[in-house]
């Protein structure tokens, strides 16, 4: 099925459809503001977009789940606290010989490289029991097929926005760029150190090393105002141009009267992307089927729709750390050529989308994004507001899912 050759008007629906994002991005974001995952404005924006999918799915509701939202991104200011205290342990160690200090440095030491890389590098939820639990909840958006259900499509983008970064605000991409590579050497330096102190008969280069530890402090107390989880984003870009994108394919299904004989068509619009893809995880823990029913499923993200210059469509999520499908990949680099742009496929330089939550799950996934890597300075900053949007982008991201769509009803992941 081609639905630009079948809807005789269809140009002027997605130029309509792309006016209607930017208009629901700026109302959004003037209703609800910074949407802190498990917060009042999160949901009251989530039940206003249920209530628009309504209009477009025959099937809509609001699945909700446990999160201690705040425990993915203190992983910064825990780890520069543990940092701090084996900069102090090492010194006693150095200067007192006491094997005890020496002992508890390497395990604070340890403990923050296994939050660090566990939180961050794998996403896995070390710090949950440690903070508050709040709920959250994923909006779900189902047009089934008018047949057997052979193939199932899910389009997703996230609800949340993010608590500020500080020094991205302030000082933009290098500067936050700066602090963090300030941080990671004196991560790596203390635990170097950290060794050698403990194994180094000559003491007085055991002094040296540990009085070496000092010159980081400052780093690890930087991290305390890393992000300031006082003040939510308005998220914009990201991910409100995902989730009108999403909404976008609905309503021209809906208004086209467009179902498909076999495939059925999911929005997914999550809750808790920006607490560590919470979720997305909790949607596909509570949908384990989705990978052995029998039912051809794919997963395709959209996540900041803002600069076309930096499209790129992931086969490399979570930092590298996960593997996307690369037929999913291939169905949105032909959905992108078919509309002029030879799309990279490309892995993520640092952070996660919510395919990473899919395919960790055996769900076939990638996403699309189209943001400055460097990053950008509206990147988790107030800067990423409604009148800073590029609605072109946007318009382009509709299409690609379009094209998307009807590639996967016909050839599934096999073309």
């Amino acid at each position: 099925m081609d639905l630009s050759g079948m809807v005789a008007d269809y140009e002027k629906q997605i130029s309509e459809l792309t006016e209607l994002c930017w208009a629901e991005i700026h109302r959004l974001c003037s209703a609800y503001g910074g949407r802190d995952c498990g917060g009042e404005s999160e949901k009251s924006a989530q039940l206003d977009l249920a209530g628009k999918l309504a209009a477009y799915c025959p099937e809509v509701r609001r699945e909700e789940f446990s999160v201690s939202p705040e425990a993915f991104m203190s992983f910064v200011p825990v780890a520069g606290s543990m940092l701090i205290g084996a900069t102090a342990l090492n010194a006693v160690s150095a200067f007192k010989k006491n094997k005890l200090a020496s002992a508890a440095a390497g395990v604070l030491t340890g403990a923050a490289l296994g939050t660090v890389v566990g939180e961050f590098a794998l996403y896995r939820q070390l710090l949950d029991p440690l903070f508050r639990k709040k709920t959250s909840g994923n909006v779900v958006g189902v047009r089934p097929s008018s047949g057997e259900t052979r193939r199932r499509i899910i389009l997703s983008g996230h609800t949340d926005s993010a608590p500020e970064w500080t020094y991205t605000y302030k000082l933009g991409s290098h500067g936050v760029i700066i602090v963090a590579a300030y941080a990671v050497g004196g991560l790596v330096y203390t635990a170097a150190s950290s060794v050698l102190t403990a194994l180094l008969k000559n003491r007085r280069a055991a002094r040296v090393l540990a009085a070496g530890q000092a010159i980081f402090l400052p780093a690890y107390g930087l991290l305390f105002r890393f992000v300031d989880f006082d003040f939510y984003v308005p998220g914009a870009s990201d991910d409100l141009s995902g989730v009108e994108t999403v909404m976008s394919v609905m309503k021209f299904l809906s208004d086209n009267d467009v179902t498909f004989e076999h495939t059925e068509v999911v929005a997914l619009l999550t809750g808790g992307e920006e607490a560590g893809l919470r979720g997305s995880k909790a949607f596909f823990r509570a949908h384990p089927e989705l990978k052995n029913d029998g039912v051809e499923t794919v997963f395709l993200g959209f996540d900041t729709l803002r600069d076309a210059e930096y499209m790129a469509i992931y086969k490399g999520d979570m930092s590298g750390v996960v593997k996307n499908d690369l037929n999913a990949c291939a169905l949105l680099a032909r959905a992108a050529e078919k509309e002029g742009f030879a799309v990279p496929i490309t892995s993520i330089p640092l952070g996660a989308t919510d395919a990473a939550a899919a395919s960790q799950a055996g769900v076939p996934a990638s996403a699309f994004v189209a943001m400055d890597p460097a990053p950008a300075r509206y990147y988790h900053t107030r800067l990423d507001t409604a009148d800073n949007i590029v609605p072109e982008t946007i318009g382009h991201g509709i299409k690609i899912a379009l094209n998307a769509l009807c590639d996967f009803d016909a050839n599934g992941l096999g073309a």
